[in-house]
């Protein structure tokens, strides 16, 4: 699938540009897609822009501006950002509580850079004009006498100032006179929409939980914040609870979901539930190949001296395919991944701890049995258990892939 992102420049006083506002796009059309909610468009923007593009494609040595409702402020969405690359941009329509305004104060104490979006002089909320670090002015919404009077007050208060929706020189050199540091708009220039193909937003989320799910002790609130993001791997998460657990009154929360569930059946779901994301009909066959690499390399580690790295090759063995679901080069389609540069440069084909392994395995697949000796040699695998774990392995996979469809 292809995935959209505009980015427009945000200038300084000497025409440099210091940062990019992030926007969501659905589609090449350069407009906003008002049929969703605002927390939505940031939780796929965070994901096409972090995981997908990759935050340094999109900015460079640039800050990324990006906006954020009172739900994900809630939930700490902010936290999984760099503090160095991202500015924390608050929407105006907020209207904050305590425990927002909690969040906001942790924010700050951590190091964020914070802005408030479409500031007006009746702004009614002086708790978080106290916090932020920068105050961006609508100028197609103030008149030039509010927002004279707005520049003086606010620059009292140390704040630094962005002029936003700039549409002309002359406006420029008046905000420019005014005292404003930023400035941002069609002057200058229109947002512009990137676009690559990726897998979907949920497909990158099961990678972010797979890679955390591999950590000695998962945290629980970590792999809740991830699943947050994604409303379908939220559903999907309740509906598995429901359909493996005891009875429950009420789930409260995504924590709780996954402490009923427990992580290695958690684990084991996520996998499948990854693949059947990648599925599509011109590459059933890539995805049933890697269902197979993936139950094998389990049965491989197992049986050999990598028995600690089970769910590394598991995971391994899904991987394996992007490049050809992904239609693009493995190192392109690995460039930003969450995954360990251990697990990357064996998809890449270089010598890791993992490789010997994954060598087997393919090598098996391909017929060329010289090589297959060696890799099983290498592991302390012996070599005439393979052709009976491949075949349970493929027997495993045609199951799986046939029940995939139930997940949704």
């Amino acid at each position: 699938m292809d995935i959209h992102v505009a980015r427009q420049p945000i200038f300084d006083r000497d025409y440099n540009v210091v940062a990019y506002e992030l926007l969501y796009r659905n589609s090449k059309e350069n407009s906003f897609d008002g049929s969703i909610s605002d927390n939505v468009a940031t939780s796929l923007l965070l994901m096409n822009s972090y995981y997908t593009f990759g935050i340094e494609k999109l900015v460079g040595e640039a800050r990324a501006f990006i906006n954020f409702d009172k739900h994900l402020i809630h939930i700490g969405v902010p936290e999984l950002l760099d503090k160095n690359r991202v500015t924390i941009e608050i929407l105006e329509t907020v209207n904050p509580d305590a425990k927002f305004m909690k969040e906001i104060r942790k924010l700050k104490s951590l190091g964020y850079t914070i802005a408030i979006d479409d500031y007006e002089a009746d702004y009614p909320h002086e708790e978080i004009l106290e916090l932020v670090d920068i105050v961006k002015v609508d100028f197609t919404m103030c008149t030039k006498e509010v927002i004279e009077k707005m520049i003086s007050s606010l620059k009292k208060r140390g704040k630094l100032l962005l002029a936003e929706k700039v549409e002309s020189k002359d406006v420029y050199e008046w905000a420019h006179g005014l005292g404003f540091d930023f400035f941002q708009g069609f002057y200058f220039a229109k947002p512009a929409v990137q676009t690559q193909k990726t897998m979907s937003s949920s497909g990158v989320s099961y990678v972010r939980l797979m890679n955390e799910l591999n950590n000695d002790e998962p945290d629980f609130k970590a792999l809740s914040k991830i699943i947050l993001m994604d409303v379908s791997l939220t559903y999907k998460l309740l509906k598995l609870v429901n359909a493996n657990s005891k009875p429950i009154s009420e789930i409260t929360s995504v924590q709780q979901a996954l402490a009923v569930l427990g992580v290695k059946q958690f684990r084991r779901w996520l996998s499948l539930a990854m693949v059947q994301n990648l599925s599509t009909r011109e590459n059933s066959e890539a995805v049933k190949y890697a269902l197979i690499r993936s139950d094998l390399l389990i049965k491989i580690a197992e049986s050999s001296k990598l028995k600690k790295s089970v769910e590394e090759l598991s995971l391994l063995g899904i991987l394996s395919i992007l490049d050809v679901v992904l239609e693009m080069k493995m190192e392109d389609a690995l460039m930003n991944l969450p995954i360990g540069e251990e697990m990357k440069d064996t998809l890449l084909g270089k010598e890791t701890h993992y490789s010997d392994a994954m060598k087997l395995c393919l090598a098996y697949e391909k017929g060329v049995f010289d090589k297959a000796k060696q890799a099983a040699l290498n592991i302390g695998y012996e070599l005439e258990q393979l052709p009976e774990h491949y075949v349970a392995s493929i027997s495993w996979a045609e199951k799986m892939f046939r029940e995939l469809q139930s997940i949704d």
